[in-house]
């Protein structure tokens, strides 16, 4: 049994002290790891499949699941091989010879790696994750898609 809880404000960190209590008077041992900041936020999800709907809605390239297996693998991928030695030593030990359509399909719902496809975005921290927004919407705004009222909702 494993408890992720972001603290944001005091009811959270009640919830996080209750949820410990807890966990300790059940178990007697608890393993507790803490560190500041962020996670990739929802925001950054919903985003992100906002982008994917807009995709599909203004270019040919399919439904919003067709739009975020393209993303992750010509945006997501290209970010980890540039910033994560593991992944990038694993990827091409694993999937760089596969062909496109493969690792194309592997990015979405596979029995390999479960509903969300082979893991790229959800190894991200937030500042990849900003690169990949930056990516999608530098490449899709040449292609003629709009993305301002999605992009204005996350700066407001």
């Amino acid at each position: 049994m494993s408890e992720k809880i972001s603290v944001n404000c005091q009811a959270k960190l009640s919830e996080a002290i209750t949820c410990l209590t807890t966990m300790y008077r059940d178990k007697k041992f608890v393993v507790v790891s803490l560190r500041p900041g962020k996670d990739r936020t929802l925001d950054q999800n919903s985003l992100w499949h906002g982008m994917y709907k807009r995709i599909s809605q203004m270019t040919q390239i399919g439904e919003p699941d067709d739009a975020r297996r393209y993303c992750k693998l010509h945006f997501g991928v290209q970010i980890l091989l540039n910033e994560d030695a593991g992944f990038q030593a694993e990827w091409y030990r694993v999937m760089r010879h596969l062909p496109y359509e493969t690792k194309l399909a592997m990015m979405g719902e596979c029995h390999l790696f479960g509903p969300d496809g082979f893991p790229v975005t959800s190894l991200f921290n937030r500042a990849q994750g900003v690169q990949y927004t930056d990516r999608m919407s530098a490449y899709f705004t040449g292609q003629g898609v709009v993305f301002t009222d999605l992009l204005g909702e996350v700066a407001a």
